[in-house]
């Protein structure tokens, strides 16, 4: 197939190029450890109070920014099936157990009306299938239509405690099941770009207040590092 590499557009066997490719910034196990919240420039940042890990692609800082605009909001869904295929490498390399389920973070009826897809329902099914976990496509609705990147810090924890909740029985039945195994529930969260960590970190609350002893990850593709995060000079 002749195809383009999607940020230099110079002929590529694969979505993105190895001359690009090596240009992105991949959080590594080594350097940074499995689990985000330990680190300080992202686990300083991020509220995290109600799930216990964070795993976390890249930084989103051009280049990958790129990828994440185009898989959101110019249906360019190989973008987003690159990011994911790197983060399938990423776990398979990860001390972290796997969860039990893949819950992608819902968005609203009029964005879905306008986009066509849900970016997170479509990264946890390149997950799923790589990985072998189930998803939950409808444990939890969005309600509204107010964007989360468009809200300062303060307003994105108001507006996401009013915007979600989850469905009638959500996870019951994985959950009664982990239950007759005498086992913990781990789930992970799925999402996109992780900025605050606002909005996983209400619906982890949630999911803990219905589901008192379950285990809450949350998986990201990008996070989005503060002005002056030293991530950004150590790029």
């Amino acid at each position: 197939m002749n195809l383009s590499c999607l940020l230099c557009y110079q002929a590529s066997p694969t979505p993105v190029c190895q001359w690009c490719e090596e240009d992105l910034f991949f959080f590594n196990s080594t350097l940074h450890g499995d689990n985000l919240l330990r680190y300080g420039p992202v686990g300083g940042h991020v509220k995290h109070s109600h799930y216990s890990s964070l795993s976390v692609l890249g930084l989103h800082t051009w280049p990958m920014s790129s990828l994440v605009h185009q898989f959101k909001f110019t249906h360019t869904v190989a973008a987003g099936k690159a990011l994911s295929n790197w983060f399938v490498h990423k776990k398979r390399h990860c001390s972290l157990p796997l969860p039990h389920i893949l819950l992608p973070v819902p968005i609203s009826v009029w964005r879905l009306a306008k986009r066509h897809y849900n970016q997170a329902q479509v990264i946890a099914h390149v997950l799923s299938s790589a990985l072998h976990i189930p998803v939950a496509p409808n444990w939890a609705r969005r309600r509204g239509w107010q964007a989360q990147h468009m809200l300062s810090k303060a307003a994105r924890q108001a507006n996401a405690k009013q915007a979600f909740r989850l469905t009638k029985t959500s996870i019951d039945h994985d959950y009664s099941q982990a239950q007759k195994r005498q086992e913990q529930l781990r789930v992970a969260i799925v999402d996109d770009v992780i900025t605050t960590g606002g909005t996983v970190n209400v619906l982890s609350k949630m999911l803990r207040a219905r589901y008192p002893d379950i285990d809450v990850q949350v998986w990201a593709m990008t996070f989005t590092p503060p002005p002056k995060s030293t991530l950004l000079t150590n790029q």
